[in-house]
């Protein structure tokens, strides 16, 4: 239950996060893309500063995850905040949210998740409301 409350959260803080970044990225995307980097750094090491064990403690396997989620994450912020610069937010917004999806499917082959029936109609009503939002745009 603790998942599912802080996933709402966080659907909930991105979601307004999201909508200031559309007004800074209509100025400039990369500006927007630079303060939430530099923002990101700053609250990184006060809030988590000295509670991470040393770097090289770390199996490989794990820096190497870790830095390959960041690129991605990075890049896709990017491409998010770029995409809010040349299009609407109502369209850019609900296909940049297809991501979760992607996660849930490489969860189930790569991580052997199981989903519910539940689960399964939630996606794909979620998968059919991005589409139909982007239709006519």
């Amino acid at each position: 239950m603790e998942g599912v409350i802080l996933g709402l959260l966080a659907a909930v803080l991105y979601g307004i996060g999201t909508f200031f970044a559309k007004v800074v990225s209509n100025e400039d995307p990369y500006l927007q893309w630079i303060i939430v980097n530099i923002v990101g750094i700053v609250l990184c090491v006060i809030l988590f500063g000295g509670k991470c064990r040393n770097l090289l403690d770390y199996p490989n396997k794990v820096l190497i995850y870790g830095v390959i989620a960041a690129i991605l994450v990075i890049c896709g912020t990017l491409a998010l905040y770029y995409g809010l610069n040349k299009g609407k937010a109502s369209v850019v917004v609900p296909l940049s949210s297809i991501g979760p999806a992607i996660t849930t499917v490489l969860a189930i082959i790569f991580l052997k998740e199981q989903l519910s029936f539940t689960q399964i109609a939630g996606i794909a009503m979620i998968l059919s409301g991005v589409i139909v939002l982007s239709i006519n745009s």
